[in-house]
């Protein structure tokens, strides 16, 4: 016999997966609903519908008030995280991104072009037509191979964040950013080292998810995704720094490499910060590079371009534009 579904023990439960009602009422009921139609049977069922679908939940599991309320099952997981992280804490925005990047791939007006795995080749392809490999020519190039870009950052309070999630999902590799860096310079590694992970094969069918981009997780394959990254962004440049005690100067530095070695010089400047251990310097310098830097907006204008949102939902493309700023 079929249970009603109650909104104060939905509410309750979704609570325990770590949505509190507050980010649920904003972000996963619709338009429509109001408060006063929690006491309507057949509205609690529609809605808890319309919460299973954009949060990316098992419905069977939504509709059933005795179980614990679980995410849709994906195929093969990977997570690099921290070694004092529990996976359990990545799995809300891990389950999160992966709905966002359903919906993308599902929209994505481009057919999958084969990808080459030699970062050195994409170099090329990209440096035919732009200055350098940064955030837009590697967006576009992502783009025409049919690989989706989506910045996601839309957690719920206190969820364990992640700086990116590199998916294959119906057929289509996806890549997702979820950090919070506004600089271009910052976010174009991040995508460089998820296509680094599709390009070698390492998501077939599932979601690798990156808690943090840094030294400390270095297993074979962040260790192979960083240095595709930095084929791909710098070429056969490599750096030796001496000390720079002005962010001014690492800016003007920066600008001078990176134009004579096709490099984006935020990027230069960001090699600089990581040889060193200086970022307070090379952040500086940053600012000075990019002073209205917006990077996660320029993301999401590529999204809101190459989409075929006619594809979509209305209520799909409500959450999509809600919780990307598009």
């Amino acid at each position: 016999m079929n249970q009603t579904l109650e909104m104060p023990t939905l509410y309750t439960r979704l609570s325990k997966m770590g949505f509190p009602p507050k980010f649920i009422r904003e972000k996963a009921l619709p338009e429509w609903w109001n408060s006063d139609l929690e006491e309507n049977p057949v509205a609690v069922m529609e809605a808890a519908g319309y919460i299973s679908k954009r949060l990316g939940l098992d419905i069977a599991s939504v509709f059933n008030p005795n179980v614990p309320i679980k995410f849709k099952k994906v195929k093969s997981p990977k997570f690099k995280k921290r070694q004092n992280t529990d996976e359990q804490s990545l799995l809300v925005a891990q389950g999160l991104a992966t709905r966002i990047a359903e919906i993308a791939g599902y929209a994505c007006k481009y057919p999958v072009n084969k990808l080459a795995a030699d970062a050195s080749q994409i170099r090329k392809t990209i440096l035919k037509n732009h200055s350098c490999v940064d955030l837009e020519s590697l967006i576009s190039f992502c783009w025409s191979c049919g690989i989706p870009v989506i910045h996601f950052s839309d957690f719920p309070q206190n969820t364990s964040k992640m700086d990116g999630m590199a998916a294959h999902l119906n057929g289509r590799p996806i890549i997702v950013i979820s950090s919070g860096q506004k600089f271009s310079a910052r976010l174009v590694f991040v995508i460089a080292h998820e296509l680094g992970h599709i390009a070698c094969g390492h998501v077939q069918d599932g979601v690798l998810v990156d808690q943090d981009i840094n030294k400390e997780i270095q297993d074979k394959e962040e260790k192979e995704a960083n240095q595709f990254a930095e084929r791909l962004l710098f070429g056969e440049t490599t750096y030796r720094w001496e000390q720079i005690s002005n962010p001014i100067d690492l800016a003007q530095i920066a600008s001078k490499f990176g134009n004579q070695d096709r490099v984006d010089p935020g990027v230069v400047a960001l090699n600089y910060a990581w040889q060193k251990s200086d970022w307070r310097i090379g952040t500086t310098a940053l600012k000075i590079i990019e002073p209205n830097a917006n990077a996660s907006a320029k993301i999401n204008h590529f999204l809101n371009e190459n989409l075929d949102w006619e594809e979509l939902s209305k209520d799909s493309q409500e959450y999509l534009k809600l919780v990307t700023g598009v």
